[in-house]
């Protein structure tokens, strides 16, 4: 009987020195994964936002950083309007898997849940208006849509954006007029 006891406590001793460093382990490796959560978001720029360069350096900057981000203007609709300048569409997420979820941290989904989203793209529409020879006021649009599929086949429509877009491509050319990469 001793033999069997000292056994067991034998046994348990070892169980709770492992769930001990098992435990003392564990702790500290889920303490590091933050999974999005406690991530400080910076403040969204405003929109229409001001430079303090006149207008045609703007331009020059503005097609330069699309040209990084290889998003390609539209001649057509960019020549409308002096000081416009408008992308053609860019598809960024593809696969009724991921498109939802990507569509959705960017925009507005209408219909919620309803649809099963199976691409989405954007265009950028940047509208750069002189506000006196050494500033100019630019502000940046995006158009955000969804596809879903019917029985007859994919339907584009409009989602509202939720602004993340026209902050990124705002940042972005203020680092390339600050001269960062």
């Amino acid at each position: 009987m001793t033999r069997t006891t000292n056994f067991q406590g034998w046994v348990l001793t070892v169980g709770l020195l492992l769930g001990v460093l098992a435990g003392g382990w564990c702790a500290p490796a889920t303490g590091q994964i933050s999974w999005g959560r406690g991530k400080e978001r910076k403040p969204m720029l405003p929109n229409p936002y001001t430079f303090n360069v006149p207008r045609d350096t703007l331009l020059d900057a503005i097609r330069q950083v699309l040209s990084d981000r290889e998003l390609v203007l539209d001649e057509k609709l960019s020549a409308e309007k002096p000081g416009r300048l408008v992308t053609k569409p860019v598809i960024f997420t593809r696969g009724a898997l991921t498109s939802g979820a990507n569509l959705e941290f960017i925009a507005r989904r209408p219909g919620g849940g309803n649809f099963t989203w199976v691409r989405g793209r954007y265009a950028l529409e940047l509208e750069a208006l002189p506000l006196d020879p050494q500033r100019t006021q630019l502000t940046v649009y995006a158009r955000i849509e969804g596809e879903y599929q019917t029985e007859t086949g994919g339907v584009w429509v409009e989602c509202p954006s939720k602004g993340i877009k026209e902050n990124e491509i705002l940042e972005a050319i203020i680092k390339h007029l600050n001269g960062e990469s």
